[in-house]
């Protein structure tokens, strides 16, 4: 038993049996034939047949049929195997029904009754080919898909990795953009308690805590007592939770803890933070401020120290006591930072850490110098470049974290200008943005690219004020991202290339909006159809390489005379050649721009020969009217075209004689003026009957 069946399906049985027995005789595969009389049989009969495990890869259906008709036959047969092919038997049916079995039904073909069996068996056979050819690809998609999503997966994974590196990166500059921050405006305060200030009231808004306080020596260095200064997060917090804020406030002012007393004493006593993540009321409660804090509604708590070296003097290093350093019983106490939440708070080692850097620049206010010691250990553990310039482009200072970045040696660019490096236009770029920093007291971003040692390196920068006249320039190697970017829009820019090859422009923008059949109607229109002479006896005497290259060349040749002229390329049926002028974008002149493109085809064909020397010569066709046109199906798209009108040029072609063009009287009409034409005389055309054609000789404009 066949595993391909064919479908006919016809109201009248004489018909039927004729379409059968046609397909029987002529069809040389094994394919099994089956009939049915309306749509509800030839449902039947497709089940039966699934149901043997004989896969049906045609349908075959007339239109006008008691019950239900051709066309609702076809789009119910679609819904639920979409891969079988139809063809529509037309007699008295108008366009609408063919209209709709396109939209509906995937269309492939329609045949008007009655059919010639010649074209009737080549129509059926090209049908089978697709079908058959169609599945193979299917199979080969199923193999492409399963590698796409498999590859896709790993993309998916790697782009995981890169995002959870990228969350990194940016939370480690927002730590650095912070730290920036907070240095500049302590830098900037006043005095101490100035410096205090800025310092709770920042971290609390980066870190969302709710309150902060900070506990100083008193004169004597024997006790701790609560700093005037202290700030309260008031976003989020309703009136009755700030108003215990301020109570627990007022409450500590008058307190003083002695070393080890309290959580302040403790930290002083023990020299590094402690981090509280659940207030109880047995922890070290002096003064029963902790239980307190816990009536009061704060649940967690986070302390820490600044020490400096008591051998510094006012030029001693600032720095946040840590177990490789210097015992604290050696540094004498700044303060101590103490802050609160209002909801349990797990430890988070990073976030501990960066608040211990932050609080240790409050030194800074008292021991200038320690500035440049704080700023260099925290750049030492940079890769980014960190330079100091003033506001005329000098370089100041150059953080020694990634030397590999820098134009030069750091210490041949201290005392340089960016004038001195750079181009004149690349360095006043620079200052400009030097001065928007230090005119805008804010950090200003961009993005430049330099040649180090003969390599092209982008960056991103950030550039912020330090001073009246200096700022902090923080350079990244962003070259990675860069050259990823790029060959991202080199991948778009060949998708999109790739789509115009293979479909018209304003088709690939409606597919990118829909991608739903298109179809739609043109009323005026040329179709051109041209077949190569004698191509399948030459073919049989060259390789299948070769004849590939072959065609390649000619259709190659034929394409850039589409573009010339302005037409549109359909497809290619083996030998043979399909354009089209007047869609899917309307064009006045179709009919000239057609005829101008088949005597040009006649010359480039000459410059091809067989391998016996002959040269080529082309049969083309040439017909006006209205068509439609669209693309039908979710794969493998294709712009194709349907219609009498496509149908008559095709026979212009095959009914043509080699090496001339045949036109039908509607073409003829639109060409007589500006063209040489000759009339054949009245030929018999397969399914239309006697026609008046014209040979096209020439142009007038050319001929005189």
């Amino acid at each position: 038993m066949s595993s391909l069946a064919i479908i006919c399906v016809d109201d009248q049985k004489v018909v039927l049996d004729s379409l059968t027995e046609q397909l029987k005789r002529n069809l040389r595969e094994n394919y099994e034939v089956e009939g049915a009389q309306d749509g509800e049989e030839a449902l039947e009969i497709l089940e039966e047949l699934q149901a043997d495990g004989i896969e049906v890869a045609l349908v075959i259906c007339d239109q006008i049929m008691p019950g239900m008709k051709g066309d609702e036959l076809l789009s119910q047969i679609h819904t639920q195997y979409p891969q079988i092919l139809k063809i529509m038997l037309t007699g008295q049916a108008d366009a609408q029904a063919v209209l709709n079995a396109v939209n509906t039904a995937n269309l492939y073909r329609y045949i008007t009754k009655p059919w010639d069996e010649t074209d009737l068996i080549l129509t059926v056979q090209e049908a089978l080919r697709r079908y058959t050819h169609e599945q193979q690809l299917a199979k080969q998609n199923q193999l492409l898909q399963q590698l796409t999503t498999s590859l896709e997966q790993q993309v998916e994974y790697r782009t995981a990795q890169l995002q959870q590196e990228i969350d990194e990166r940016k939370q480690a500059e927002e730590e650095l953009q912070l730290l920036l921050t907070i240095t500049q405006a302590i830098n900037e305060a006043p005095d101490f308690e100035g410096a205090l200030e800025v310092a709770l009231r920042k971290l609390c808004e980066f870190t969302g805590w709710s309150y902060g306080e900070a506990w100083i020596p008193q004169a004597d260095r024997m006790a701790l007592q609560c700093s005037s200064t202290w700030y309260c997060n008031r976003a989020g917090i309703d009136e009755t939770a700030i108003a215990a804020l301020e109570e627990f406030r007022e409450y500590s002012e008058g307190l003083i803890f002695l070393m080890g007393e309290g959580l302040p004493g403790e930290v002083w006593e023990q020299g590094q933070p402690k981090w509280i993540s659940k207030v109880s009321v047995d922890f070290n409660d002096i003064f029963f401020r902790w239980q307190l804090a816990q009536e009061r509604g704060l649940r967690a708590g986070f302390s820490v120290p600044i020490f400096t070296s008591p051998n510094s003097g006012s030029g001693g290093a600032v720095e946040l006591l840590k177990k490789d350093k210097v015992p604290y019983q050696q540094r004498q106490l700044l303060a101590v930072l103490v802050f609160f939440m209002l909801q349990p708070q797990q430890h988070e080692q990073r976030l501990a850490e960066l608040v211990s850097a932050i609080a240790a620049q409050l030194g800074n206010v008292m021991q200038q110098k320690q500035t440049e010691a704080e700023l260099r250990a925290l750049f030492a553990a940079m890769t980014d470049v960190v330079i100091v310039l003033d506001a005329q482009g000098y370089y100041l200072k150059i953080a020694p974290t990634n030397p590999a970045l820098l134009q030069k040696p750091a210490e041949e660019l201290i005392g340089k200008t960016l004038h001195d490096i750079f181009e004149r236009s690349q360095a006043n770029i620079f200052i400009h943005h030097i001065w928007d920093a230090l005119n805008s007291r804010k950090t200003v971003n961009c993005e430049y690219s330099l040649t180090i040692e003969e390599i092209e390196l982008w960056f991103g920068a950030r550039i912020s004020p330090i001073s009246e006249d200096t700022v902090i320039w923080v350079a990244r190697d962003i070259t990675a991202r860069k050259q990823a970017e790029l060959a991202l829009r080199v991948a778009q820019q060949k998708t999109e290339r790739l789509l115009l090859n293979i479909l018209p422009k304003k088709i690939v923008e409606q597919l990118q909006q829909n991608t739903s059949a298109i179809a739609e109607q043109f009323d005026d229109v040329t179709i051109l159809f041209a077949d190569i002479v004698g191509f399948t006896p030459l073919s049989a005497s060259m390789t299948p390489i070769e004849l590939v290259n072959l065609l390649n060349l000619i259709f190659s040749s034929f394409d850039q005379l589409t573009q010339r002229h302005g037409l549109e390329k359909i497809k290619t049926i083996g030998d043979a050649y399909m354009a089209a002028a007047g869609l899917p974008v309307p064009k006045d002149d179709h009919a000239e721009a057609i005829a101008e493109m088949a005597l040009d085809m006649q010359q480039t064909i000459r410059r091809f020969y067989g391998n016996g020397g002959e040269m080529f010569q082309i049969r083309i066709g040439i017909n006006t009217g209205p068509v439609v046109a669209g693309v039908i199906g979710t794969q493998k798209f294709i712009y194709d075209l349907w219609g009498d009108t496509v149908n008559v040029a095709s026979r212009m072609e095959s009914q043509g004689e080699p090496g001339r063009i045949q036109v039908t009287a509607t073409t003829y009409e639109r060409l007589q003026d500006k063209y040489l034409l000759e009339e054949r005389g009245e030929i018999e055309v397969k399914g239309k009957g006697t026609m008046t054609t014209y040979w096209l000789l020439d142009s007038r404009r050319l001929s005189t």
